[in-house]
Formats: structure tokens, sequence, C-alpha cells
């Protein structure tokens, strides 16, 4: 990715969460498949469709009626739907290719879903239920569930409940998977799903790229700061592969630390100069 990408990109999560971009966000992850990713022309593509919902909708419509005009508009009019036969497709994670095609994965449906809702004034927050993200209008106090990869599916919580008994919770509170999640959070997890993309492919370039954008999502995180240095050496930026894994080796335990990070950091040292042997 272009160096101000990944410095918009800082500034559009920059703040309370509320104040997060996630619109702009969501784009800028998109330049990963193509650097041209218009904006604009995505905005635009959604606004014609949130005004058409809202035409749909009428003047004094509840929360139920806004929500069933979004989906006529996105699954009846536009023919969005969920691919499930090119599910990994990365296409499927950038909102203006999924804007475009029609096509998506979850999350990413459930974005779109989440944008036109929010230009049309209904309150939609998305919920990270394992394994299919979802959204959910109505708030926490009368919750409606919609997924948008199953056309607007309406989906009740003691479904939602019971699906949760194939899934390895821990001690979590069920009732914590039904509840919205933070901006960050749908950015962080669309960033996941592309970071397994790009990991099972070998696709490097575009693997370090989700690495640079999942470590300004998380500054604190060690460990992604020790892949993007093994992404870098392995894409030939030996210096930017040497600072990484000094950093990532300094930050954690010797026993915690990847011993593969610190093999190449002292292979590195030894060919190119630097503090020493890794401790």
């Amino acid at each position: 990715m272009k160096p101000d990408d990944l410095e918009a990109f800082s500034a559009a999560i920059h703040g309370a969460d509320h104040e997060v971009d996630l619109f702009g966000a969501a784009m800028l992850i998109a330049r990963i498949g193509d650097p041209d990713a218009d904006v604009h022309e995505t905005a635009s593509r959604l606004d014609v469709m949130a005004e058409e919902a809202r035409v749909y909708a009428g003047a004094r419509a509840d929360d139920h009626a806004l929500a069933h005009a979004i989906e006529y508009q996105l699954f009846s009019v536009c023919g969005f739907r969920g691919d499930s036969e090119g599910y990994t497709d990365p296409a499927n994670s950038y909102l203006d290719q999924v804007v475009r095609r029609r096509l998506g994965i979850p999350i990413s449906l459930s974005l779109v879903y989440m944008e036109v809702a929010q230009r049309i004034g209904l309150q939609c927050d998305g919920v990270g239920f394992p394994g299919h993200f979802i959204v959910r209008y109505g708030g926490a106090e009368e919750p409606t569930y919609v997924d948008p990869f199953q056309q607007g599916a309406r989906i009740d919580r003691q479904e939602l409940l019971a699906r949760l008994r194939v899934h390895q919770i821990g001690s979590a509170s069920p009732e914590s998977f039904l509840a919205a999640i933070t901006r960050r959070q749908i950015l962080q997890r669309m960033l996941n799903n592309l970071h397994v993309v790009f990991r099972e492919r070998r696709e490097l370039q575009d693997w370090l790229s989700v690495v640079e954008l999942q470590h300004r999502l998380e500054p604190w995180n060690a460990m992604l700061v020790g892949e993007r240095g093994m992404l870098r050496y392995r894409l030939g930026d030996i210096e930017g592969a040497m600072s990484d894994l000094e950093a990532y080796v300094s930050a954690s335990e010797r026993a915690e630390a990847n011993p593969g990070a610190i093999r190449l950091l002292d292979q590195l040292r030894l060919r190119h100069g630097g503090m020493g042997e890794t401790r």
C-alpha cells in the first residue's frame, strides 16, 4: 500500500470509537485490491441506494419499515447476495468491489447494510457472531437480528443462542456475542479475514499490507511487528526486517518469542551487522 494510504487509515481510526470513519477506513482496506479504489464513486452508489430505500419506506416509516425498505432495495432491486461459491475471494472483502459486483461475505454485506441504514436514519449495529457476522437494529432493548448474507433473513435470539453451542466460547457470556461491537472491531474482523486468505495463498505483498493496517489498529501487538519483519525479509527489505525483528524480540520474553524470528534476526545481524546476539 502507498504510505499516504497507511497514514490516511491511521487518521480514519483516530479518536474515540464513535469518531472512527468506518466507511473511509473500509475504503482504504479496499485499496489493497485496487490502489485507485474510488471512495467518491462508492459513496455515490450507496447514496442512490439509500435514497431509493427512503422513498420506498415513506415519510413516517418506523424502524421495521426502514429495515424492510433497505432489504427491498439491496436484495430485490439491486440483487446483493452472499458469495457462497467464491467465499474466500479477496474481492468479497473490498467495499468498492462488493458494492459494484453485488457480492460479498457476511461482514462486507453487513457493512453495506449499515451504510445504507445510516444514510436513512436507521440505527444499525454490527454483531460479531462467531463465524458469521450479522447486524441488528432496535438497540439492545428490542433488537431485531438481520442476516444480510441471507438477503435480510431474520434470526431470533433463541436461535442465535442455540447456534453458539457449536462454538468454543470458553467462559464468555453467550449474550456478549449478541451485543453490538465497535467500529474498530469491525475493521479488525475485516482485516483478519484478509490475513487468513493472503497467508494461505502466500501472497506476500498483500499479506504485508494487511499486517501494516492491523498494526495501526493494534500498535501494542508485538506479534504483528515480528510478522511484519519476517514478511519484509522475504520481500527483500533487509533494513525494515531488522528494525522490526529487533523491536519484536526486545518487546517479547525469549520463551514466548517466535524461534524462527530469533534465528532470522541473529542471521541478519551476522550478515549485515547489528546490536549483537539476541538475548
